[in-house]
């Protein structure tokens, strides 16, 4: 967030911080990352997004998806 210009508070650093509203979790563990990071974000979905850009004007050339 930082190198996108954002100054986000120190809290947000330790992992089991979850904002003003929740508490902390007591512990964390890491877990191995999937790909796509999420599993529903599959060829169809990218369709989908694909084709609901294209209905607001927005186009690409869908090879470059694929």
């Amino acid at each position: 967030m930082k190198n996108r210009g954002y100054h986000p508070a120190e809290e947000w650093k330790e992992a089991t911080y979850r904002g003003l509203n929740c508490a902390a979790y007591r512990e964390i563990s890491p877990i191995e990352l999937s790909t796509p990071i999420y599993p529903e974000h599959n060829d169809e979905y990218l369709h989908e997004c694909l084709h609901n850009l294209k209905a607001k004007g927005i186009t690409f050339d869908e090879s470059e998806f694929y």
